[in-house]
């Protein structure tokens, strides 16, 4: 079987300067696919699915090709430590049947607003749906990212409010910091066999569990365990912001959520491209440390620095925010003896950068695969098959530790065992 093609690397101000963009080809549009209607959620909507989901032919009159698209994957990895320029290097993109394939879980279908839970206590019980949450400041772009992944319209979703959002899988957008002040899940894609078989495998453990003679309170307890077959791939949850117009209590939901949630594969981090990681992220950062959640970082609003500058300065600007965010990363990685560089529970070296809600573009936005693909690769849904070689590996072997870091660490162990009590997963 023939190598599956390669796309080459695309730097940031080729893309900023690029002037007529185009969308990346929609899976539909791919030989070999079969056409899956849209299923539309069942809240109550008065709007249609073709206004916010418009299909191809009136959107795409000429797809890009995969093996060259024009609103590329674009990824940033830090530089050697022995490197006297210090400059973000550019990465390697994913192959492009990879890109498909995270695409398709985004696409082949509108969305579904699950659930909108103002505590974790409230939040339904999952053990077969991957989940990824959005956490970011407020104003960032998370409802307009998750817009942009399910392949919205731009314009048109930034308009939609109320029922006609959530009965289309919309997440409300506005320009007023504050506006999301719940947890709100919304599901992509159509379920794979695997976690069907596994949920009937859950189901039959949990109906022996309830035949088992035992105390009313063990009955009681596997009954609670019930739960709905999986119905989608993935679940993405978007978290209030942080900072103005939010809330303390929310901070609480978010650190209960982020401990003990089951199926919470990672966390992608927004961080505003124009002004910079700030206090409140670097405090979120030690939140998502405390907790051992796998950490990705995205920078949102790239569009304002190619309107307010030219596209050298605008790369410039894309470079000092990567190198800010990797040193406070490893700043924060040193209270830690677990949460690393590339391991399993820790963070993610390389930082997409996205601009979803880019008026100029054709509702993909800037970097917005490549967003897919990276949500999508945490979640164990797709693989990353590139040869990320980095100039200065760092094993955890040869790590040197201080006294005053081993302090630390075990103030974030006795941290967790706080958030973390017997029997508190969901």
């Amino acid at each position: 079987m023939a190598a599956p093609k390669r796309i080459p690397t695309t730097t940031l101000s080729t893309v900023l300067t690029r002037p007529t963009p185009r969308r990346l080809a929609h899976p539909q549009q791919q030989p070999g696919h079969q056409h899956r209607p849209r299923h539309l959620s069942s809240s109550p909507s008065h709007a249609s699915p073709s206004k916010y989901y418009p299909p191809p032919s009136k959107t795409r009159p000429k797809p890009a090709s995969l093996a060259e698209p024009s609103l590329p994957a674009i990824s940033y990895l830090p530089p050697p430590s022995n490197d006297p320029h210090q400059r973000a290097l550019p990465a390697p993109v994913p192959h492009a049947t990879s890109l498909t394939q995270a695409s398709t879980i985004f696409t082949s279908q509108p969305p579904r607003f699950l659930y909108s839970a103002a505590r974790f206590l409230a939040l339904p019980f999952n053990t077969h749906t991957p989940e990824v949450c959005l956490i970011g400041r407020s104003n960032v772009g998370k409802s307009t990212l998750i817009n942009a992944l399910a392949g919205a319209d731009a314009n048109t979703a930034r308009k939609a409010h109320g029922l006609q959002a959530r009965g289309a899988g919309l997440a409300i957008t506005s320009r007023f910091a504050g506006s999301t002040k719940s947890v709100n899940a919304y599901g992509f894609g159509p379920p794979s066999k695997a976690q069907r078989l596994a949920a009937l495998a859950r189901a039959k453990e949990v109906k022996e569990a309830m035949g088992t003679p035992g105390s009313r309170g063990e009955r009681r307890a596997a009954r609670d365990k019930r739960e709905a077959p999986p119905v989608y791939r993935l679940i993405m949850v978007d978290m209030p912001g942080y900072g103005l117009g939010s809330e303390a209590a929310w901070g609480k939901e978010i650190e209960k959520y982020l401990a003990r949630r089951e199926m919470l594969k990672g966390a992608v981090l927004l961080i505003d491209a124009v002004a910079g990681i700030k206090e409140a992220d670097r405090m979120v950062l030690e939140t998502l440390r405390d907790a051992e959640v796998r950490t990705a970082v995205v920078l949102t609003k790239v569009d304002k620095l190619s309107r307010e500058s030219q596209a050298e300065r605008a790369q410039s600007r894309v470079e000092e925010v990567c190198l800010s965010v990797w040193e406070e990363l490893r700043r924060v990685e040193r209270g830690s003896m677990t949460w690393m560089e590339g391991s399993e529970k820790g963070w993610q070296n390389e930082i997409w950068v996205t601009s979803a809600g880019d008026a100029d573009s054709d509702g993909n936005g800037v970097g917005v695969v490549g967003a897919r693909w990276a949500i999508c690769q945490m979640a164990g849904l797709v693989e990353d098959a590139r040869a990320l070689k980095m100039a200065q590996a760092r094993p955890a072997v040869q790590k040197i530790v201080s006294f005053d870091d081993i302090q630390r660490a075990a103030a974030s162990m006795e941290r967790i065992s706080r958030m973390r009590p017997a029997g508190a997963s969901f």
